[in-house]
């Protein structure tokens, strides 16, 4: 618990009041008397407003009570503390007190991303998603699947392969990301810039961290469920020393059952979310083998420069994704220990399937942990981390169309697509994340971000 006095500034007298900060609520009340005058739940309904003076020290902070916003002086250490131990567990407001905007980096009907800066001039990426695009839909989906999203991402804050979220806003019409802002590219845009097969050694390099980033979401009961190469970006420009899994629109729990979607992008997904049938098989139940297919699917593609699954139209690529028939020979020029980690990783009975830590087994990653010497990593590095994020789009307009049987679905983005368009050997048609829902109409929508002045464009 934290604790400390604040004052309500009144016109003719002050009133001081105890604040007591705990781990889901704040209470401010009169010393020594119960129940306490003012609670605010620490939850992502609510949000807090906060005041800086010229200097940019917190001054004021303020909360909603009754319809109105109650604001409360103190201390700017005490105000600083309270604020960093806030992060991520309820919104905060007034964004441009903290950032400057700078540029787009990605923009799409649904959510833009932007650069911005703190006061020290540091950088980060803000995803802005519109709140038009998240209560449009008649329904609670994607406003649950936004607080799932933050949910997650705030329990994962102590992996280097990880990208972390840092701060969440709450504007009038827009909700506000903060995550550390990454130099390099995506996974896929790095394998397309090479100009010959990659070595071994840096395949395992790659891999490594792949294995251990998803071992530690599965170890926190956590399932992806869009692992592809949009998905991993590089800390540092051309230097695969330092990967992050990125985008947990679609992340789930894996101790909490989730009703059957198919979800993910086409040639990566599991094919036992492909061959389900619930009128033969039962409930679904997501495991954290889904991911690990997808690991199988990046390592094919580093392996071999091409596709697992090679169709320039979805419904085919969807059908040879369904079928996983895969390849039997090895792949010359890897190891025998490479190329059986492979098959076990795209084996189509989960059961049978390779996880994460049967994986990192294979591998030694014992060994090549001390190779790769990750302890020189550290979770904040601000002057050289970087963040980019796909143009996002909104799926639920595609013109694609799906089987009889997912007529009745709708498509959702999240908020990243497979930007594997026609490339030398690189040669796929450009596919992207989904998740199926109940269909409904969902018009696009143009939404402005508010709070920043001249944002770019």
């Amino acid at each position: 618990m934290f604790e400390c006095q604040v004052i309500r500034k009144h016109l003719l007298i002050d009133k001081y009041y105890q604040l007591q900060l705990y781990e889901d609520r704040i209470l401010i009340g009169q010393e020594n008397r119960h129940p306490a005058k003012y609670e605010i739940a620490l939850n992502l309904t609510n949000r807090i407003s906060w005041k800086l003076n010229e200097k940019q020290e917190i001054i004021e902070f303020g909360i909603k009570y009754n319809s109105n916003t109650k604001w409360f002086a103190g201390k700017h250490e005490n105000f600083q503390k309270i604020k960093q131990l806030l992060t991520n567990k309820i919104y905060n407001h007034s964004i441009s007190s903290f950032y400057q905007s700078s540029e787009l980096i990605g923009s799409g009907a649904s959510s833009k991303v932007i650069t911005i800066l703190d006061q020290s001039k540091v950088k980060y990426a803000a995803k802005c998603i519109s709140k038009d695009y998240i209560t449009k839909k008649k329904t609670p989906d994607r406003l649950n699947r936004l607080i799932s999203e933050i949910t997650i991402l705030r329990s994962l804050l102590n992996h280097q392969n990880v990208i972390q979220l840092l701060d969440i806003f709450e504007g009038e019409s827009t909700y506000y990301l903060i995550f550390e802002y990454l130099q390099g590219d995506t996974l896929h845009k790095f394998l397309k810039s090479q100009s010959k097969p990659l070595s071994e050694e840096m395949i395992r390099t790659i891999l490594a961290q792949l294995l251990q980033g998803i071992q530690y979401i599965h170890s926190n009961n956590y399932i992806h469920r869009d692992i592809k190469l949009e998905n991993i970006v590089l800390s540092t420009k051309q230097c695969v020393q330092n990967l992050k899994i990125i985008d947990f629109g679609l992340a789930i729990s894996s101790t909490v059952f989730t009703p059957f979607a198919i979800c993910g992008t086409p040639g990566y997904i599991a094919p036992e979310i492909l061959q389900y049938k619930e009128s033969s098989q039962g409930q679904f139940r997501f495991t954290s083998k889904v991911d690990m297919f997808g690991i199988g699917v990046m390592l094919y593609r580093m392996m071999t420069r091409k596709s697992l699954f090679d169709s320039e139209h979805t419904k085919e690529l969807l059908s040879l994704n369904r079928k996983c028939q895969l390849p039997k020979f090895s792949i010359s020029g890897y190891s025998n220990e490479l190329n059986n980690l492979l098959f076990g990783l795209l084996e189509s009975n989960p059961i049978k399937r390779l996880s994460s830590e049967e994986a990192l087994i294979i591998m030694n990653i014992t060994q090549m942990t001390q190779e790769l010497q990750f302890s020189q990593f550290t979770t904040f590095q601000y002057d050289q981390d970087d963040f980019e994020v796909e143009h996002s789009i909104d799926y639920a307009n595609a013109p694609y169309q799906f089987p009889n049987k997912f007529l009745k679905y709708e498509l959702e983005n999240s908020f990243h697509c497979n930007e594997d368009h026609k490339h030398s050997s690189l040669h796929k048609s450009f596919k992207l994340s989904f998740s199926l829902r109940l269909s409904q109409e969902i018009p696009k929508q143009d939404f402005i971000i508010e709070d920043f002045q001249n944002v770019p464009s």
